[in-house]
């Protein structure tokens, strides 16, 4: 069991229980790489570094961008045009949390004492 809960390997449904507005705000929380099904049949892997969740200056739909992994492009995604979002990458963040740190730490130095 991981020290910490990680969507690494989660294919969420998309859905009214899980609606794509959440799922790219976990995605961009997430830091690895997704895989973004698109409602046209394709699919992109990348690292999704941003979102807008309403109307900016220069879109009046949500979207999402994201740095391709194969070409290093970046691409704004309409949330419309994604189908699925699925976590694919390596996590790299997992385990990398102050708290693990503190539990790896404690068990150090109680590893010590019982040594010393």
């Amino acid at each position: 069991m991981p020290e910490e809960a990680s969507l690494q390997g989660w294919e969420p449904v998309i859905g009214p229980d899980t609606p794509i507005a959440k799922v790219v705000e976990l995605a961009f929380a997430y830091r690895g790489d997704v895989s973004l099904d698109m409602v046209d049949g394709n699919t992109i892997v990348g690292y999704l570094f941003n979102y807008q969740t309403g109307r900016t200056a220069a879109n009046d739909r949500p979207s999402a961008e994201v740095i391709r992994t194969d070409t290093g492009k970046r691409l704004q995604l309409q949330y419309d045009q994604i189908g699925a979002i699925r976590f694919t990458g390596r996590d790299t963040a997992a385990g990398q949390s102050l708290e693990a740190w503190q539990r790896r730490r404690s068990a150090n130095a109680k590893a010590t004492e019982a040594h010393g």
